[in-house]
């Protein structure tokens, strides 16, 4: 029995003792962000599937809801307004025509209209250009998926039950995340502004 338990705690020495101890790898938040970036442009791709999909719904809807409007209409009835149909129509098409939505709302402010434009003009020698390059493409996701939400507030006001402030609610979605889409270039008019750039 002695020699069974003393061979059992051996073999435990020299099989599973390395194993328990061994300290874990557990990666950091670069590292945990350079991963998240990997997955991003499907991400991005996936949100502009959605944003079609949302945008043909929204069309269809508008429609349907222009026919309600001129049968109502043809027979006496003031119950429904033009407003609603129209702004489902126009959010649809906002949102089918999203990369072009996208770039002429970006081109309003900046004059470039791409995001990517400020690659040349990080550092290459500076160590945390990756880890800036990864949180500029998270934060251009959630400036795409931001400007897509604010659009969808935007048909809370065709319908009768839209709260106080939903105008400016879309419109404060939407400009955040045209700000969002190209942080680069808003970053830099902020510096300007205050006087606080690079000369």
């Amino acid at each position: 029995m002695k020699n069974l338990l003393k061979n059992l705690l051996i073999s435990f020495a020299i099989f599973y003792a390395p194993i328990l101890f061994a300290a874990p790898s557990f990666p950091d938040a670069v590292t945990m962000l350079e991963n998240f970036a990997k997955s991003i442009p499907d991400l991005m791709m996936f949100v502009t599937a959605l944003a079609y999909v949302m945008g043909m719904w929204f069309i269809v809807k508008g429609l349907l809801s222009l026919k309600q409007y001129g049968e109502s209409r043809t027979q006496g009835s003031s119950q429904h307004e033009l407003k609603g149909p129209m702004i489902y129509l126009f959010v649809g098409a906002a949102l089918l025509y999203l990369p072009t939505t996208v770039m002429y709302s970006t081109n309003t402010f900046w004059i470039t209209t791409t995001p990517y434009a400020y690659q040349d003009a990080l550092d290459q020698t500076d160590p945390w250009q990756d880890l800036i390059y990864t949180v500029f493409q998270v934060v251009e996701l959630i400036g795409v998926i931001a400007f897509i939400r604010g659009l969808i507030i935007l048909t809370h006001l065709g319908q009768g039950s839209a709260q106080p402030g939903s105008f400016g609610r879309a419109m404060a979605h939407i400009i955040g995340g045209i700000f969002c889409i190209n942080i680069y270039f808003f970053i830099q008019t902020i510096l300007n502004t205050l006087s606080l750039a690079k000369v």
